[in-house]
């Protein structure tokens, strides 16, 4: 992050508040579809977290901050799950973002490409 910063290139604004904004998609399926787990690769961590602490915060029966929750039970509790990022043999991580996205589809993903996918890290 900090090399992408001082490029000439930059990050966008999506980019810099990636965190945010998913802690707030998290908040919105909680409100709307009742959904109660987040799961990601380890390195959205940070991010499951900023939604389970949003919805804690904005659903908690106990805060005098609680909101209109149609639709879910508030004072449900929410969870986070990772799982360990898929890499390639030199330690770098499959990812749409890589251009080297690993697809459950014959179509886009061969099954030799398939098993040939890397250690799990």
């Amino acid at each position: 992050m900090k090399h992408r910063l001082q490029s000439e290139q930059g990050i966008s604004f999506t980019e810099f508040s990636y965190q945010l904004l998913q802690a707030y998609d998290f908040r919105t399926l909680f409100r709307e579809h009742n959904c109660r787990v987040q799961i990601g690769g380890s390195d959205q961590w940070g991010n499951i977290v900023s939604g389970i602490e949003l919805i804690r915060r904005r659903h908690n029966p106990s805060s005098s901050e609680t909101i209109s929750s149609e639709g879910c039970d508030v004072g449900q509790e929410v969870f986070g799950l990772t799982i360990p990022l898929l890499t390639t043999s030199s330690g770098a991580k499959f990812g749409k973002s890589a251009g080297n996205a690993v697809w459950l589809d014959k179509d886009f993903t061969s099954y030799f490409d398939l098993y040939q996918v890397g250690v799990i890290a």
